[in-house]
């Protein structure tokens, strides 16, 4: 491992050399979207922290706890108003208290990541596991996940690496045999260390984590059934008549996919539209 940033920390030899190609990437007006998933307390939000300072030490752009969200609403707000920021979205600090919550917010992050693609953005997401995502975050739009483990269950600071070829065998063979792969379908393994508190303010950041779940409990509690499905809906239907517009090169194939819906669900979503307009 080399030692790298200011901080003087050790990376993988192996991750920096990824890190450097999304570097440049971002070079080329591109963006890039990083998934880091693995189980409660193995070290998604120090593998996290330790990416993002790199790149921040990298590319110039700062990085601190302002730039960590775990509540999506302040997070695209913050993405869609700035452009060329190091921009964590720390689900798994919420430890996938609801399925329901997940998926309402996995649709209004897919939109975010369509309209936002032109501002640069350097995006890493900790989520509790990978195959709670939809198939375009994993396979299409992400450009490398990371899974963080304890080695027997004890000896925390590993993980593995996947490239886009290797997670879209890990997410095809998880579908067709709901296992979860992850020795067979690798790029590299590798070590890491307790970056977070070397990187940001680790007081700023538990008070930040604490008042997201707390306000996750209270919102969640007054959202019925079937006030979640109509506004799941009502995303879907924004998501589809911007892309419609605004991006021709998006087929309804390439929407649907990224919403997870079966591709005639596109048309019925444009008839309802027809017969009660939704402002957009």
């Amino acid at each position: 491992m080399a030692v790298v940033t200011d901080k003087q920390f050790y990376i993988d030899d192996n991750l920096i050399a990824k890190l450097d190609l999304m570097v440049g990437r971002l070079d080329k007006k591109l963006d890039n979207l990083v998934l880091i998933d693995g189980d409660e307390g193995h070290g998604k939000s120090n593998m996290e922290c330790g990416i993002a300072k790199y790149i921040s030490w990298k590319t110039g752009r700062p990085f601190n706890v302002s730039n960590v969200f775990f509540d999506l609403n302040e997070m695209m707000d913050f993405a869609i108003k700035t452009k060329e920021q190091i921009i964590c979205w720390d689900e798994g600090a919420l430890g996938g208290l609801a399925s329901e919550w997940w998926r309402k917010n996995q649709i209004e992050f897919v939109k975010l990541l369509m309209i936002a693609r032109k501002k640069r953005h350097f995006f890493i997401i900790c989520i509790p596991k990978f195959f709670k995502l939809n198939e375009y975050l994993v396979v299409d739009r992400s450009i490398a996940l990371i899974h963080v483990y304890a080695r027997n269950e004890t000896d925390l600071g590993r993980f593995v690496y996947y490239n886009k070829k290797a997670k879209e065998n890990l997410f095809y063979n998880w579908r067709k045999t709901k296992m979860r792969n992850y020795k067979k379908n690798l790029t590299f393994r590798g070590s890491f260390l307790e970056y977070l508190p070397k990187v940001i303010d680790e007081e700023a950041y538990e008070k930040k984590k604490d008042f997201a779940i707390l306000h996750f409990r209270q919102g969640d509690d007054r959202l019925t059934p079937a006030r979640k499905e109509k506004l799941k809906r009502e995303f879907q239907t924004e998501v589809i008549t911007r892309f419609l517009e605004y991006f021709p090169e998006f087929t309804k194939r390439n929407i649907a996919k990224g919403l997870g819906i079966k591709p005639d669900a596109i048309s019925q979503r444009l008839k309802g539209l027809k017969q009660a307009p939704v402002a957009v």
